[in-house]
């Protein structure tokens, strides 16, 4: 009798904020999990990130990042993002920080699990996270060089991440990959809806073509357009969608200002949201997943972001994406003419092929098992003792804050031209609005300064010079 060999599970790691309400953050774990399994058979993926989560209330069972040092060595791979998740700035979100101060925020859920699976000499792949417009503090230099240089696969998801990350080490090959959710037709057949899409409809009263606009404040003066030519918009119906519910949406901004708008009775889960925007005529708003998803299935957006700055950078090439105009000079017609769900587009399939190879970059290392990076990191522990013992010496300043990392995004980027009164009131909430967030910063610092771990970590944060000490020596002698 011939016996089968019995399918290996594979046991694979992706890390970031899975633990709170925003679509595009919730997005990654169900794309990793289904591009592998297609690759490798059984993967078990666990889904790390501060807090812990479970079914039914939660759309998948997420482990706290307490728990990694006793899963880390039985790791085959481990995956960091993707998302806005290379940063230093302490504001992820209102309240959002670990169960445990053992743990640092915020590259607890990001840098930190690098270095451990490193040490347990698990393959890292960095799954195309950004930095937006974030700086590299000093102290976290020498550390971020080192999970760069023992990872067998880096990719950010827009250039000037790249940039910034390149200039620590030439030894890191980090190239730039588009976000994963570009990928997200793989997962969801459009010519034949869910049952759940369908019900969602039913029960929202979801009759006929709709335009989905994001529930945020940005967009709320965009909504004069459709208020002052209601007549041109009958074909459409609006559904007010919160993206990120965690960032302060909240449907009630705009739904009020449009007669007979649809909002939901609940938080659509991420494949379910997907699939609500793949179906619009047009989106309009300022999340990033809401443009990549209604990019990756053709339909246009228009975005109240600015695309010159940040992760935005990604998106500017993709020509169905356009950015909002000034509400006092728009002429309806403009707007209707570029509405309407089309084929992708040729950038947005050229990212969805790139995606591909990919995830089969990412399996092909998976397979080769463990890596070479131990020593490395031996090394580095080795000499931490010099450094900490040369860096108690001095003192170096605080690093700053990103100010560029807004917890809820920026509004005021739409003013009427012609309506002053409108423009002083805007300004007049803009100015509230930044001394809350300086007050905010500076008690915060202060805070810091004052505390024991800040005093107690000091020697750590010029560990920087001692590691480019080491780097110079080690030259000089070869």
């Amino acid at each position: 009798m011939t016996e089968h060999p019995v399918e290996r599970t594979w046991q694979v790691a992706i890390f970031g904020t899975f633990d709170v309400e925003n679509y595009g953050d919730l997005l990654f774990p169900i794309i990793a999990e289904a591009e592998l399994t297609r690759r490798l058979g059984s993967v078990n993926l666990h889904r790390f990130s501060y807090h812990g989560k479970s079914r039914p209330q939660w759309p998948y069972a997420v482990t706290s990042l307490t728990e990694l040092p006793h899963v880390a060595a039985s790791l085959d791979g481990v995956l960091i993002g993707g998302g806005f998740l290379i940063r230093f700035d302490k504001v992820v979100a209102h309240g959002y920080g670990p169960t445990t101060a053992d743990i640092h925020h915020p590259t607890g859920y990001w840098l930190t699990p690098a270095l451990i699976a490193q040490q347990h000499a698990v393959p890292v792949m960095w799954n195309a996270p950004g930095m937006h417009c974030n700086g590299i503090p000093d102290w976290a230099r020498p550390l971020l060089t080192m999970a760069l240089e023992q990872s067998q696969y880096v990719r950010v998801r827009d250039a000037l991440s790249r940039n910034t990350l390149g200039a620590l080490t030439p030894r890191a090959e980090i190239e730039v990959l588009p976000d994963t959710a570009f990928g997200l037709p793989r997962l969801i057949d459009e010519q034949r809806p869910s049952a759940a899409f369908i019900r969602l409809r039913e029960q929202a009263g979801l009759t006929g073509p709709y335009i989905v606009i994001h529930a945020i404040h940005v967009v709320e003066s965009f909504v004069k357009l459709f208020e002052d030519y209601a007549e041109a918009f009958q074909g459409y119906q609006f559904l007010v969608l919160p993206i990120g519910p965690v960032l302060g949406d909240d449907p009630s901004v705009i739904a009020g200002r449009l007669p007979g708008a649809v909002t939901l009775s609940s938080w659509p889960e991420p494949l379910l949201m997907a699939e609500i925007l793949s179906q619009a005529q047009a989106v309009i708003g300022h999340s990033y997943h809401l443009a990549i998803t209604a990019l990756a299935f053709g339909v246009p957006v228009f975005c109240s972001a600015d695309l010159t700055t940040g992760k935005y950078t990604a998106l500017a090439g993709f020509d169905t994406l356009h950015a909002l105009p000034d509400v006092a000079t728009v002429d309806p017609q403009w707007f209707l003419a570029r509405v309407g769900k089309t084929r992708p587009s040729p950038a947005a399939r050229a990212a969805a092929d790139q995606l591909v190879e990919h995830w089969d970059r990412v399996a092909a290392i998976i397979r080769q098992g463990k890596t070479s990076s131990r020593p490395a990191l031996g090394a580095f522990l080795q000499h931490l003792p010099n450094l900490l013992e040369t860096a108690a010496q001095g003192r170096d300043p605080l690093p700053a804050e990103c100010p560029a990392s807004p917890v809820v995004p920026e509004p005021g980027i739409i003013e009427p031209a012609q309506n002053l009164a409108a423009q002083e009131l805007a300004q007049q909430q803009r100015i509230v609005q930044l001394s809350q967030q300086l007050a905010l910063s500076d008690a915060r610092m202060l805070e810091l300064q004052n505390s024991n771990s800040f005093r107690m970590t000091a020697p750590l944060r010029s560990i920087a010079r001692g590691i480019r000490n080491l780097t110079a020596n080690k030259n000089r002698q070869c």
